[in-house]
């Protein structure tokens, strides 16, 4: 007859009921299953913050709608001004398009301006158009 081997069981503290509403740490066998997938995490699912605190994030929600929606007022009105100025400059006599150009040209730096006309005149000789 050959003595019984058992497997060694993996014992671990629990927290168990005491049945007084209260827990008692006591050591526990732990079954094979939780006993193969240890030293696994378990990974918690990071928190959802429309559902922690829905209020908040619907005023923060409702102030984010509310800027862009006055933001978008002012560029339509500003937008509006722009129109009537370049209708202005029609009806005054002057070109519209050399306006644009003139703008355009004085948005930029002094030393970029000077390059792009060096191009410019360069690619203009080379075309034979000057």
């Amino acid at each position: 007859m050959q003595p019984q081997t058992s497997t060694p069981v993996e014992m671990r503290m629990m927290a168990v009921p005491d049945g007084k509403g209260g827990t008692v740490h006591k050591l526990m066998p732990v079954s094979p299953s939780v006993a193969a997938g240890r030293g696994k995490k378990k990974a918690r699912p990071a928190p959802d913050p429309i559902n922690a605190n829905p209020d908040a994030a619907a005023q923060n929600l409702r102030q984010l709608i509310e800027r862009l929606e006055t933001l978008e007022g002012e560029k339509r009105g500003i937008s509006d001004d722009i129109k009537d100025v370049y209708a202005e400059a029609k009806a005054t006599g002057y070109d519209v398009k050399a306006v644009r150009a003139i703008l355009r040209l004085r948005s930029l730096d002094p030393s970029t301006r000077l390059e792009d006309a060096a191009i410019l005149e360069t690619y203009l000789c080379a075309l034979g158009m000057e």
